[in-house]
């Protein structure tokens, strides 16, 4: 535990010389929770407002007192809600502060802003702090993101085998997302001998706790055999539960299934109905085949405007052969 505060210490005095050290820490200074700046006095120098100032994440009121004047949200529950916003403006100053007092899930949500340059100065060397810090409190989502940062070679040089350590690490906390990332390894077995019962094992131990990409690896082995007797009806079962869970490529891959007719039988109403609940997760490719069918009217009447309006949100969502062939379309529609 001393080592542990004595790394705090040396963290919170760094995120002071970056501006936005924590009153509970310093003595001195204090966060504003308006603008994230490093403040002292009753003021904040930077957009002057007093002291202890929080704007109220349900409803925005502004307040000084511990709990919102308009709804009655605590001044805690609104700063844990701007911080997980997921806008890095908006949870910045919440983020700055709850850093501050040693919350291993502001400490993981700083070290993307080290790592983005974002506010600050890009700092690998702090943001790796950052995370060894929250992963020091037990805390499993910092294993996770030490795991991914070992595994693709961000911030660090990439070492597999210190990426499975923290993957590991994570799983004895109870990561099911850990758990998946693990049975990968010995799934592909390039860093470990391959094992696809080994693999198999893991991804039953997250699919036992809901987690949709172990319900779809699980699908996926019972399709081509790996680990267990090829068993197709099982893969469409297993498929079934991960799209259920939540898993746009399994709800993906189940449209294609029964519209190409790969799956037990073509079915074209159950295709479309997967498709649509895949774009509605976010699956870009899942967007580019509807527009793809109202365009040329497979298995659909065609349908120009139907097939622009899955182009262009499959091109929001960032698919650039959706982007091209959206802008053709636009362009004729234009002419």
């Amino acid at each position: 535990m001393k080592k542990l505060l004595v790394i705090l210490g040396v963290i919170c005095l760094s995120l002071s010389s970056a501006g936005f050290a924590d009153e509970s820490v310093s003595g001195e200074h204090w966060v504003c929770l308006e603008c994230g700046s490093e403040a002292d006095g009753d003021f904040c120098g930077v957009c002057g407002k007093p002291a202890g100032t929080w704007n109220c994440s349900a409803c925005g009121t502004e307040n000084l007192t511990g709990r919102c004047r308009s709804c009655g949200m605590s001044r805690e529950a609104s700063l844990d809600a701007q911080a997980a916003s997921g806008d890095l403006l908006t949870a910045w100053p919440a983020v700055c502060y709850l850093a501050g007092q040693g919350r291993p899930d502001a400490l993981v949500s700083l070290a993307h802003y080290y790592e983005l340059g974002f506010f600050m100065p890009k700092n690998t060397a702090m943001a790796l702090s950052c995370l060894q810090l929250a992963a020091n409190m037990d805390y499993a989502p910092a294993w996770v993101k030490l795991g991914r940062v070992y595994d693709q070679g961000e911030l660090v040089t990439r070492d597999y085998y210190k990426s499975m350590e923290c993957y590991q690490k994570a799983a004895d906390l109870g990561s099911v997302e850990a758990l998946w990332y693990l049975g990968t390894f010995y799934e592909d077995g390039s860093t470990v001998r391959r094992n696809y019962e080994k693999a198999l094992e893991y991804y039953r131990q997250a699919a036992e706790k809901g987690d949709a990409d172990s319900l779809m690896s699980i699908a996926y082995c019972y399709a081509e055999g790996r680990g267990v007797e090829r068993n197709p009806d099982l893969a469409m079962e297993y498929y079934e539960k991960a799209a259920e869970a939540g898993s746009s490529l399994a709800c993906d891959y189940l449209g294609y299934l029964y519209l190409s007719g790969e799956g037990p039988s073509k079915d074209v109403e159950k295709g479309l109905s997967w498709y649509r609940k895949a774009a509605g997760l976010g699956n870009s490719r899942s967007m580019a085949a509807l527009g793809y069918m109202y365009q040329y009217g497979i298995d659909v009447d065609p349908d120009p405007a139907e097939a622009a309006r899955w182009y262009e949100q499959a091109a929001l969502a960032g698919r650039a052969d959706a982007l091209e062939t959206f802008t053709s379309l636009d362009a004729g529609k234009a002419e």
